[in-house]
């Protein structure tokens, strides 16, 4: 069966007005592997691609997808873009993130910072709504997330255009499985933190980012609904398993609908 083409990419920079760029290539490369996951580096353009919601008229919830892959790869398809044609399906608009690979976090900040503020200030051309859209995560695109949350207010790059005059605050945060939380630096909260979704496996070895972050929210009464699952380890994306995690995007998708 042949897969799908993508959606054409939206750039999020004037391409000479990329901050903190390292590398000026514009060929990703997938990374061969051995599992059915397609993973690809050398992201020096970022992009969101993007998965309208389906069946409504009406503007509509939109998500920036996160995937994860260590700051050295993403994820793709696995923990991006079959989670925004899920939520897609189910009434939310979706945009899966390209953020700067290999080892670039600052850089990867900026973009998640800017795809924001790109995505509200087109919301109308996107049919979305202007004050409900979040980002989520996966692993490093859970710390990734997680910091995009907290920094919204801060300078992390001169301004290009009138995108940059956009908020950047998420009016939802999603972490699936987040790492490296529990690292130096600490990850910032703001006293408007957006509403967040917590969810990991006991069993995780990137666990203590699931801790770290709850201690932090329930300290200051931030809003917060987390889940714990006894088993499934990292990585699961939303692919059955067969474990515990099975049907975590549900859950997720119907808190992003209450919220």
């Amino acid at each position: 069966m042949k897969k799908k083409p993508l959606p054409d990419p939206l750039f999020l920079w004037p391409e000479e007005k990329v901050p903190q760029r390292k590398y000026r290539s514009k060929l990703e490369r997938v990374i061969p592997d051995e599992s059915p996951i397609t993973l690809i580096t050398g992201v020096n353009y970022p992009a969101l691609v993007p998965y309208p919601a389906e069946g409504t008229k009406a503007p509509s919830k939109a998500v920036i997808v996160c995937p994860g892959g260590a700051y050295d790869v993403l994820a793709l398809d696995y923990e991006g873009l079959e989670i925004a044609e899920y939520l897609s399906k189910h009434g939310i608009a979706a945009f899966v993130l390209k953020y700067r690979v290999p080892k670039q976090r600052e850089a990867a900040l900026c973009d998640a910072v800017r795809a924001i503020r790109y995505l509200r200030h087109f919301a109308g051309k996107f049919g979305v709504k202007k004050d409900s859209i979040g980002i989520m995560g996966f692993s490093a695109g859970g710390h990734l997330s997680a910091f995009a949350a907290g920094s919204y207010g801060k300078k992390l790059y001169e301004p290009v255009d009138e995108i940059d005059r956009e908020s950047a605050r998420p009016d939802s945060l999603g972490l699936i499985y987040p790492a490296y939380l529990e690292e130096k630096p600490r990850f910032p909260l703001k006293k408007d933190h957006p509403p967040t979704f917590l969810l990991q496996a006991s069993n995780d070895p990137y666990f203590p980012s699931y801790t770290a972050y709850e201690k932090a929210l329930l300290k200051r009464k931030l809003p917060l609904e987390a889940h714990l699952f006894p088993e499934g380890g990292h990585g699961f994306g939303s692919r059955p398993c067969g474990k515990a995690t099975d049907g975590w995007l549900e859950l997720y998708t119907n808190w992003l609908k209450r919220i």
